[in-house]
Protein backbone atom coordinates (compact mmCIF):
# COMPACT_ATOMS: atom_id res chain seq x y z
CA UNK A 1 0.00 0.00 0.00
CA UNK A 2 1.38 3.47 -0.36
CA UNK A 3 2.91 5.62 1.81
CA UNK A 4 2.61 2.87 4.73
CA UNK A 5 5.99 1.29 4.05
CA UNK A 6 9.21 2.38 2.57
CA UNK A 7 12.63 0.41 1.76
CA UNK A 8 15.11 0.71 4.03
CA UNK A 9 17.82 2.87 3.06
CA UNK A 10 20.59 0.85 4.89
CA UNK A 11 19.45 -3.04 5.07
CA UNK A 12 16.52 -2.50 2.21
CA UNK A 13 14.18 -4.59 3.87
CA UNK A 14 10.38 -2.63 4.34
CA UNK A 15 10.49 0.47 6.94
CA UNK A 16 6.40 0.70 7.90
CA UNK A 17 5.03 3.31 9.33
CA UNK A 18 2.20 1.70 11.55
CA UNK A 19 4.78 -0.21 13.94
CA UNK A 20 6.51 3.05 14.48
CA UNK A 21 10.03 1.67 13.51
CA UNK A 22 11.03 4.00 11.00
CA UNK A 23 13.36 7.21 11.22
CA UNK A 24 13.91 9.66 9.14
CA UNK A 25 17.39 10.54 9.30
CA UNK A 26 19.70 13.54 7.67
CA UNK A 27 23.31 15.50 7.90
CA UNK A 28 23.50 18.73 8.44
CA UNK A 29 26.37 21.11 7.20
CA UNK A 30 28.13 23.96 9.80
CA UNK A 31 26.17 26.39 8.50
CA UNK A 32 22.84 24.59 9.29
CA UNK A 33 22.07 23.32 6.04
CA UNK A 34 20.61 19.65 5.86
CA UNK A 35 21.53 16.80 3.54
CA UNK A 36 21.77 13.20 2.86
CA UNK A 37 18.06 12.45 4.11
CA UNK A 38 17.35 8.68 4.67
CA UNK A 39 14.71 6.35 5.79
CA UNK A 40 15.83 3.56 7.95
CA UNK A 41 14.57 1.43 10.83
CA UNK A 42 15.03 3.12 13.70
CA UNK A 43 17.53 1.40 16.57
CA UNK A 44 15.28 0.05 18.92
CA UNK A 45 17.67 -0.72 22.32
CA UNK A 46 15.16 -2.52 24.44
CA UNK A 47 14.37 -4.43 21.25
CA UNK A 48 17.34 -7.53 20.94
CA UNK A 49 16.41 -7.90 17.35
CA UNK A 50 16.31 -4.69 16.14
CA UNK A 51 18.50 -3.69 13.37
CA UNK A 52 21.21 -1.38 13.51
CA UNK A 53 20.01 0.90 10.45
CA UNK A 54 19.79 4.21 12.34
CA UNK A 55 23.49 5.49 12.23
CA UNK A 56 23.04 8.07 14.25
CA UNK A 57 25.34 10.81 15.54
CA UNK A 58 28.12 8.91 15.82
CA UNK A 59 28.06 7.61 12.32
CA UNK A 60 27.26 11.34 10.80
CA UNK A 61 23.50 11.54 11.06
CA UNK A 62 22.88 14.16 14.08
CA UNK A 63 19.21 14.93 13.14
CA UNK A 64 16.48 12.28 13.04
CA UNK A 65 12.38 12.39 13.49
CA UNK A 66 9.77 9.91 13.48
CA UNK A 67 9.16 8.37 10.14
CA UNK A 68 5.47 9.37 10.86
CA UNK A 69 6.41 12.98 11.73
CA UNK A 70 6.90 13.53 8.18
CA UNK A 71 3.23 12.01 6.58
CA UNK A 72 -0.17 13.02 5.97
CA UNK A 73 -0.90 17.24 5.97
CA UNK A 74 0.67 17.83 9.30
CA UNK A 75 4.01 16.32 7.74
CA UNK A 76 3.71 18.15 4.45
CA UNK A 77 3.42 21.61 7.21
CA UNK A 78 6.34 20.14 8.29
CA UNK A 79 8.46 19.61 4.83
CA UNK A 80 7.23 23.01 3.85
CA UNK A 81 8.29 25.38 6.90
CA UNK A 82 12.10 23.64 6.47
CA UNK A 83 11.93 25.78 2.85
CA UNK A 84 10.12 29.19 3.99
CA UNK A 85 8.32 30.04 8.10
CA UNK A 86 5.55 31.74 6.00
CA UNK A 87 3.64 34.69 6.60
CA UNK A 88 2.90 34.58 10.31
CA UNK A 89 7.06 34.53 10.95
CA UNK A 90 8.19 36.47 8.12
CA UNK A 91 10.51 36.29 6.00
CA UNK A 92 13.00 34.65 9.07
CA UNK A 93 13.14 31.44 6.76
CA UNK A 94 15.50 28.22 8.40
CA UNK A 95 18.40 27.83 6.28
CA UNK A 96 17.47 25.60 3.25
CA UNK A 97 18.82 21.86 2.34
CA UNK A 98 21.78 21.66 0.25
CA UNK A 99 20.23 19.93 -2.84
CA UNK A 100 16.58 20.69 -3.80
CA UNK A 101 16.67 17.92 -5.55
CA UNK A 102 17.48 15.58 -2.77
CA UNK A 103 15.04 17.60 -0.69
CA UNK A 104 12.31 17.18 -3.15
CA UNK A 105 12.93 13.68 -3.69
CA UNK A 106 12.18 13.29 0.49
CA UNK A 107 9.42 14.70 0.08
CA UNK A 108 7.44 12.68 -2.81
CA UNK A 109 8.70 9.09 -1.27
CA UNK A 110 6.32 10.40 2.28
CA UNK A 111 3.99 12.36 0.69
CA UNK A 112 3.00 10.82 -3.26
CA UNK A 113 1.48 7.70 -2.90
CA UNK A 114 3.01 5.24 -4.86
CA UNK A 115 6.53 7.08 -5.34
CA UNK A 116 8.15 4.91 -3.38
CA UNK A 117 7.30 1.49 -5.33
CA UNK A 118 8.00 3.54 -8.58
CA UNK A 119 11.26 4.62 -7.79
CA UNK A 120 13.27 1.48 -8.46
CA UNK A 121 11.82 1.76 -11.70
CA UNK A 122 12.64 5.16 -12.82
CA UNK A 123 16.31 4.42 -14.91
CA UNK A 124 14.41 1.36 -16.87
CA UNK A 125 14.40 2.00 -20.52
CA UNK A 126 10.56 0.95 -20.72
CA UNK A 127 9.91 3.86 -18.07
CA UNK A 128 12.19 6.28 -19.88
CA UNK A 129 10.68 5.34 -23.48
CA UNK A 130 7.25 6.08 -21.73
CA UNK A 131 7.74 9.21 -20.11
CA UNK A 132 10.74 10.66 -21.86
CA UNK A 133 8.90 13.56 -23.40
CA UNK A 134 6.40 14.32 -20.73
CA UNK A 135 6.20 17.48 -18.96
CA UNK A 136 7.46 18.28 -15.18
CA UNK A 137 4.96 16.73 -13.39
CA UNK A 138 3.35 13.45 -15.19
CA UNK A 139 5.91 11.13 -14.50
CA UNK A 140 5.15 11.72 -10.51
CA UNK A 141 1.69 12.35 -10.68
CA UNK A 142 0.50 9.16 -8.39
CA UNK A 143 -1.73 7.22 -11.42
CA UNK A 144 1.66 7.43 -13.86
CA UNK A 145 3.60 6.32 -10.61
CA UNK A 146 1.29 3.47 -9.65
CA UNK A 147 1.64 2.20 -13.46
CA UNK A 148 5.24 2.13 -13.45
CA UNK A 149 5.49 0.49 -10.32
CA UNK A 150 3.02 -2.19 -11.52
CA UNK A 151 4.84 -2.96 -14.77
CA UNK A 152 1.76 -1.60 -17.37
CA UNK A 153 3.57 1.99 -18.30
CA UNK A 154 2.36 2.46 -21.47
CA UNK A 155 -0.70 0.48 -21.68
Amino acid sequence: MPLESWDCDSCGQLVTAATNHGVVIWRVTDDGRSFDYRIVHKTMDEDPGSTRCDHGSAGGYPSSLDLRQFLGADGLTMLLSWLNAGPIRGDDSPPKPVSMGEYVHLVRRVQIPYYEEARQRFHDEETHRWLGDANEYLPYMPDTLKRISDGTRGR
